[in-house]
């Protein structure tokens, strides 16, 4: 089987306040502890990822529980310890070691802001976005807060990227009114078991 590969470079990212040191280095280090299914996952989850446009952005988060929650959340897939720690430096430039990752996972699942979705798999869930929408009015006294602290750009060997994870009028990323998306497909699924559940209202 030919060696996968993820062709970015972080090399030329000029470091911000909060961004960790060395992230290319970091990169390298991060893909290589990924095994070949989880590299396969992290690439088809890729462009996936992105900013929440209902939170703050990820370099105002003040702990590392909340970087991983995050993470869970933008990038709307579910994460092994070592998927999370790549996807973290090669988006959002921050360093994580698997060992943490793993507490803090385990930490968000017990306070219902994830939830297992197999072995070693970890997903956000609706309490978990809903904490993050949270935070954003804290900070901001609304949701959505300013827009352009929050625009997510990516930078590659090749060219600067923008994710349209909610910049553009037509995503409905983060909106749990819109129509799909798994946030919203959780939405419907606990509606529709609290009325199996209770019966129909009378």
């Amino acid at each position: 089987m030919p060696e996968i590969t993820h062709d970015i470079d972080l090399s030329s990212v000029t470091h911000r306040p909060g961004q960790s040191q060395d992230l290319e280095v970091k990169r390298q280090r991060a893909w290589k502890r990924l095994s070949e299914e989880e590299k396969l996952w992290v690439i088809d989850a890729w462009e996936l990822t992105g900013m929440i446009p209902s939170a703050p952005a990820f370099r105002e988060m003040q702990n590392a529980s909340d970087r991983v929650l995050y993470v869970l959340v933008g990038t709307e897939e579910s994460l092994t310890p070592d998927e999370l720690c790549y996807l973290m430096i090669a988006r959002w430039f921050r360093n994580i070691d698997p060992a943490t990752a793993r507490a803090k996972m385990a930490q968000l699942v017990s306070q219902g802001y994830a939830r297992y979705t197999g072995i070693g798999r970890t997903t956000a869930t609706e309490v978990g976005l809903v904490k993050l929408e949270e935070m954003a009015k804290h900070h901001y006294g609304h949701a959505g807060g300013d827009d352009e602290r929050r625009l997510d750009h990516r930078r590659t060997t090749s060219k600067s990227r923008v994710v349209d994870r909610g910049e553009s009028d037509r995503s409905s990323f983060g909106d749990r009114s819109a129509p799909t998306g798994r946030f919203r497909k959780e939405i419907q699924n606990n509606r529709e078991s609290n009325v199996r559940r209770d019966g129909p209202s009378r």
